[in-house]
Protein backbone atom coordinates (compact mmCIF):
# COMPACT_ATOMS: atom_id res chain seq x y z
CA UNK A 1 0.00 0.00 0.00
CA UNK A 2 2.90 2.28 0.51
CA UNK A 3 3.63 2.11 -3.21
CA UNK A 4 0.10 3.11 -4.14
CA UNK A 5 0.08 6.11 -1.86
CA UNK A 6 3.46 7.23 -3.20
CA UNK A 7 2.24 6.89 -6.80
CA UNK A 8 -0.97 8.84 -6.23
CA UNK A 9 0.67 12.26 -5.74
CA UNK A 10 2.71 11.76 -8.92
CA UNK A 11 -0.43 10.87 -10.83
CA UNK A 12 -2.25 13.90 -9.44
CA UNK A 13 0.67 16.10 -10.43
CA UNK A 14 0.70 14.64 -13.94
CA UNK A 15 -3.05 15.25 -14.31
CA UNK A 16 -2.69 18.84 -13.11
CA UNK A 17 0.15 19.47 -15.58
CA UNK A 18 -1.90 18.10 -18.47
CA UNK A 19 -4.96 20.19 -17.68
CA UNK A 20 -3.11 23.51 -17.61
CA UNK A 21 -1.85 23.50 -21.22
CA UNK A 22 -5.26 22.37 -22.49
CA UNK A 23 -6.95 25.32 -20.80
CA UNK A 24 -4.34 27.71 -22.11
CA UNK A 25 -4.79 26.45 -25.66
CA UNK A 26 -8.59 26.65 -25.45
CA UNK A 27 -8.61 30.17 -24.00
CA UNK A 28 -6.41 31.67 -26.75
CA UNK A 29 -8.47 32.02 -29.93
CA UNK A 30 -6.42 32.31 -33.07
CA UNK A 31 -6.49 35.85 -34.44
CA UNK A 32 -6.45 36.51 -38.16
CA UNK A 33 -3.35 38.37 -39.24
CA UNK A 34 -3.81 42.12 -39.42
CA UNK A 35 -2.68 44.00 -42.56
CA UNK A 36 0.30 46.30 -42.16
CA UNK A 37 -0.16 49.98 -41.35
CA UNK A 38 0.79 50.95 -44.90
CA UNK A 39 -1.79 48.58 -46.41
CA UNK A 40 -4.49 49.96 -44.11
CA UNK A 41 -3.50 53.56 -44.90
CA UNK A 42 -3.56 52.84 -48.63
CA UNK A 43 -7.02 51.25 -48.32
CA UNK A 44 -8.25 54.23 -46.28
CA UNK A 45 -7.05 56.71 -48.90
CA UNK A 46 -8.72 54.67 -51.65
CA UNK A 47 -11.97 54.73 -49.70
CA UNK A 48 -11.72 58.48 -49.17
CA UNK A 49 -11.12 59.05 -52.87
CA UNK A 50 -14.12 56.86 -53.72
CA UNK A 51 -16.38 58.77 -51.31
CA UNK A 52 -15.18 62.16 -52.58
CA UNK A 53 -16.27 61.19 -56.09
CA UNK A 54 -19.81 60.64 -54.80
CA UNK A 55 -20.09 64.03 -53.07
CA UNK A 56 -22.52 66.48 -54.65
CA UNK A 57 -20.80 69.83 -54.37
CA UNK A 58 -22.97 72.97 -54.09
CA UNK A 59 -22.86 75.52 -56.87
CA UNK A 60 -21.81 79.14 -56.34
CA UNK A 61 -25.28 80.68 -55.77
CA UNK A 62 -26.09 78.02 -53.16
CA UNK A 63 -22.85 78.70 -51.28
CA UNK A 64 -23.51 82.47 -51.33
CA UNK A 65 -27.09 81.99 -50.11
CA UNK A 66 -25.97 79.70 -47.26
CA UNK A 67 -23.22 82.14 -46.27
CA UNK A 68 -25.71 85.01 -46.10
CA UNK A 69 -28.03 82.94 -43.89
CA UNK A 70 -25.13 82.14 -41.53
CA UNK A 71 -24.00 85.79 -41.26
CA UNK A 72 -27.55 87.08 -40.65
CA UNK A 73 -28.13 84.42 -37.97
CA UNK A 74 -24.82 85.30 -36.33
CA UNK A 75 -25.67 89.01 -36.27
CA UNK A 76 -29.10 88.27 -34.78
CA UNK A 77 -27.60 86.29 -31.92
CA UNK A 78 -24.91 88.91 -31.29
CA UNK A 79 -27.57 91.63 -30.96
CA UNK A 80 -29.81 89.35 -28.87
CA UNK A 81 -26.96 88.52 -26.47
CA UNK A 82 -26.00 92.20 -26.19
CA UNK A 83 -29.59 93.21 -25.35
CA UNK A 84 -30.05 90.44 -22.76
CA UNK A 85 -26.67 91.24 -21.18
CA UNK A 86 -27.49 94.94 -20.96
CA UNK A 87 -30.86 94.23 -19.33
CA UNK A 88 -29.35 91.83 -16.78
CA UNK A 89 -26.53 94.27 -15.89
CA UNK A 90 -29.04 97.12 -15.41
CA UNK A 91 -31.27 94.89 -13.24
CA UNK A 92 -28.31 93.81 -11.07
CA UNK A 93 -27.15 97.43 -10.64
CA UNK A 94 -30.68 98.41 -9.63
CA UNK A 95 -30.79 95.59 -7.06
CA UNK A 96 -27.34 96.43 -5.66
CA UNK A 97 -28.30 100.10 -5.23
CA UNK A 98 -31.36 99.10 -3.12
CA UNK A 99 -29.17 97.53 -0.41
Amino acid sequence: MAKASAAEPNMMKAKADKSKPEKAQKSKPSKPSKPSIFARLTQYLRDVRSEMKRVVWPDRPEVINSSIVVVVTLLFFVVFTFVVDTIVVQALELLSNLG
